[in-house]
């Protein structure tokens, strides 16, 4: 019993000493711990201590100081034995040439500061003359190309604004301009979002401006903490992709809220254009947000004497390197806002947002004879649209999408030199390597390819041996009829216009290697040099999903009604001046048809005799593949239209839709009673337009939507996206555009007031001729202060 006992006491023991044992090791586990902790502490503060030691002595020791023996010598000393009979030789061969630079040497002394001298006094009489006087000195300054640079930078130095702006728009050399300060530093990212916040904040109260704060700014910026941005300007373009991406939108919202003068103003008087000037710095290689960029500076430029300001902080002479940049958008845009801030020009118009002078961009010495306006359709573009047609056919997307917008498709806006090298140098998604940026100043050869032969896929003897004939025979003779490429496949009763051209005539382009990416304004000025062809912007977008335009700014929700927009775009076309005496032509590619008919509607019944003469004088009117009874891809189901979410503009063209039956109703009552002399042509498609990259076939404006039972109608074999693009000039569609245009402004023959008044004026001149001659004589030889 007593071992009993014993054993049990053992047990007990040895109970508590297990516990006590496991307890003791938990307990070194945790010191172990903190001691590994503290020391982990310990060496990272002594790192955070060392950190601070070398960035307080790197702010006080100028660390340059150890480079000092690296630095290359300013001055050479070299002794004089060294270059003695060198100088020997120099002065020698100068006595043989001592006579001969006693005669050429003053003149050409006299030669140099004459030309000087001429420099200073045409622009003495640009800054100081009458009118008249100040175009004719800017057409000679603008001439001049042997000065020296230091010549042109003395010039530019005492030109002021208004004269800057002439020559800008005269076609100058750029030397004309100072150099951009700070050119080649860019603002750090973080400063220059500080800068823009600020810039909105102070065009608060403005409910965009507030929504776009809350958004971006507030909700994710806050408040920013620059205080220990050290560096407030760098040399590189090496910024956060999240800064440069907030750097977009707030573009984007400069490109909305400009739109309104009085924010234009505000932003003028607060000094702000210099804050947009570090913008374009940093987006210096990335053409889409310079356009729209471009476009925000074109809003402002409609302010009243804003040349001052924009001269002021140097963005004349960006403005004028753009002009002459390989992008397209950048060289209209930035014209446009040159012209708007062009106060001495008689001939300039002013245009407002969505309108875009394509011809001419410069100045000119005579008035126009004809306003052409191009419109285009949906998810098209002023700068997409009317391109030359794609060697390769073009495919439709599901949800669409807007060119104009999208940074896979920056390539199509080059032109010239820089289209044909991005082509050739694997230059992905269109972007222009800074080389390629440089416009060379010599005329560039161009080759052409060697065409290959197109007989050889032909199995016929006699037709592949007379297509071999024509390819090694030179010019056709006038016993040869050549039929347009674009021949109609079929046409009505009323047609007029030509299907072919005389052999002596014709033009074979279709092996050239030009291409354009606006045919209205490299081809049309050259058959009328005395029109203006205008071009009209807007977003659209066949999805909710995709339309962008809307989430900037709750104010934008509903305009892409059809009615909606064709007021606020008839508003801003009569504000440039359209049809002001003179004959108009519009040409509406889909979409862009129904606005012209809704635009000329709402002009006739306006009360405004000033709207009213924009559609007194329309006459002529070109559909490219208009719905005028709607399309029958916009009538989706119902299950359908939950998926797609189709936009405004998509169920307005809903086929047999009342709103467009009713409107197609009354602009055919308007041509048979007010517009009797209208000449209509109307084009549809021939072939299905292939939707996406799964050739699927798809006929989006049908031929009995696109007739429109007046004037001339037919059908291309070509599917709906080309009906807005011909091959080349000599193609049926090209040819009976010209043949349009040239019957409208022969239509137009009878002088007006202000024709006739013109003319008094050339008489007046004439009889004043010599007089004014003698005037600019004694100014000429009137000694100038400089």
């Amino acid at each position: 019993m007593d071992s009993i006992k014993f054993w049990i006491q053992q047990i007990q023991t040895n109970a508590q000493r297990v516990p006590e044992a496991i307890r003791n090791a938990e307990v070194q586990k945790v010191k172990n711990l903190v001691r590994s902790l503290g020391l982990v502490t310990a060496c990272g503060l002594l790192m955070y201590e060392k950190y601070k030691i070398n960035q307080f002595l790197g702010s006080v020791i100028d660390t340059r100081v150890l480079e000092v023996d690296k630095k290359r010598p300013d001055y050479i000393y070299i002794k004089y034995h060294i270059y003695r009979e060198s100088i020997k030789r120099q002065r020698e061969k100068e006595q043989g040439t001592y006579w001969i630079n006693i005669i050429i040497h003053p003149i050409g002394k006299w030669w140099k500061t004459f030309k000087h001298s001429v420099a200073w006094r045409l622009l003495n009489i640009a800054q100081t003359g009458d009118k008249h006087d100040r175009l004719k000195a800017v057409r000679q300054l603008a001439q001049i190309r042997h000065l020296k640079d230091w010549d042109f930078q003395h010039l530019a130095q005492i030109c002021d604004a208004r004269t800057a702006v002439s020559l800008a728009r005269s076609k100058c050399d750029r030397r004309w301009f100072l150099p951009q300060y700070m050119h080649g530093v860019i603002r750090d990212s973080k400063l220059l979002l500080n800068d823009l916040q600020k810039l909105l904040e102070k065009l608060k109260p403005n409910s965009c401006v507030e929504a776009f704060l809350k958004k971006y700014f507030n909700a994710k910026v806050g408040t920013l903490d620059v205080s220990n941005i050290k560096e407030h300007y760098h040399k590189g373009h090496q910024f956060a992709k999240q800064d440069l991406d907030l750097l977009k939108e707030c573009v984007l919202i400069l490109n909305h809220i400009t739109t309104n003068l009085q924010v234009c103003e505000k932003i003028l008087q607060d000094g702000d254009l210099l804050v947009i000037k570090e913008l374009a710095k940093h987006f210096e290689r990335d053409n889409e947000t310079l356009a729209a960029l471009c476009k925000v500076i074109a809003n402002i430029s409609l302010v009243e004497k804003s040349a001052e300001h924009f001269y002021a902080t140097g963005w004349l002479g960006i403005l004028s390197n753009w002009t002459h940049h390989p992008d397209l958008r950048l060289q209209v845009i930035a014209a446009k806002a040159l012209e708007n801030m062009d106060e001495d020009d008689p001939y300039a118009f002013k245009y407002p947002p969505n309108v875009y002078a394509l011809y001419p961009r410069c100045r000119q010495q005579r008035k126009p004879k004809l306003d052409v306006v191009f419109i285009h359709g949906l998810l098209g573009g002023v700068f997409i649209t009317w391109r030359q047609k794609d060697r390769k056919p073009s495919e439709l997307g599901l949800y669409g999408k807007n060119a104009f917008y999208t940074s896979e498709t920056d390539d199509v806006f080059l032109v010239g030199e820089a289209k044909r090298m991005s082509n050739g140098n694997n230059n992905t998604n269109g972007k222009v390597q800074k080389e390629s940026l440089i416009v060379p100043e010599v005329p560039i050869i161009k080759k052409r390819r060697k065409n290959q032969s197109k007989s050889s896929g032909i199995s016929d003897i006699a037709t592949k041996e007379l297509v071999e004939t024509l390819e090694t025979a030179g010019e056709l003779s006038d016993d040869w009829e050549v039929v347009f490429p674009d021949c109609p496949l079929k046409s009505n009763v009323e047609w007029r216009g030509e299907f072919s051209v005389t052999g002596s005539n014709w033009i074979n382009d279709d092996g050239s290697e030009e291409y354009t990416n606006c045919w209205p304004m490299e081809w049309l000025p050259e058959d009328f040099s005395n029109i203006r062809i205008l071009g009209i912007d807007y977003m659209s977008a066949v999805s909710e999903w995709s339309s962008n335009y809307a989430k900037y700014c709750p104010c934008e929700k509903g305009h892409g009604y059809l009615d909606l927009r064709a007021g606020v775009l008839l508003d801003r076309v009569v504000a440039s001046r359209v049809g002001e005496n003179r004959p108009v032509v519009w040409i509406g590619h889909s979409m862009g048809g129904i606005l012209c008919k809704h635009m000329l509607l709402k002009a006739l019944d306006n009360p405004n005799s000033i709207v009213r003469r924009l559609a007194k004088n329309t006459k002529g009117i070109i559909f490219l593949g208009t719905p005028h009874r709607g399309s029958s891809i916009a009538r989706w189901k119902q299950h359908m239209q939950v998926i797609l979410s189709p936009s405004i503009e998509v169920k307005e063209l809903e086929e047999n839709s009342p709103k467009l039956l009713d409107l197609h109703s009354r602009f055919m009552t308007a041509i048979r009673t007010f517009f009797s002399d209208l000449k209509v042509v109307s084009i549809a498609e021939g072939v299905p337009t292939m939707l996406t990259t799964f050739k699927f076939p798809l006929r989006i404006v049908t031929e009995e939507s696109a007739h429109i039972d007046y004037g001339d109608f037919y059908v291309l074999k070509d599917d709906h996206l080309s009906l807005s693009k011909p091959i080349f000039r000599q193609s049926f569609l090209y040819q009976r555009i010209l043949k349009v245009i040239e019957d409208s402004i022969n239509a137009h023959i009878e002088p007006d007031d202000a024709n006739i008044e013109e003319l008094r004026l050339k008489q007046t001149k004439r009889v004043n001729f010599f007089e004014s001659i003698l005037t600019r004589l004694s100014r000429f030889l009137m000694p100038v202060e400089t």
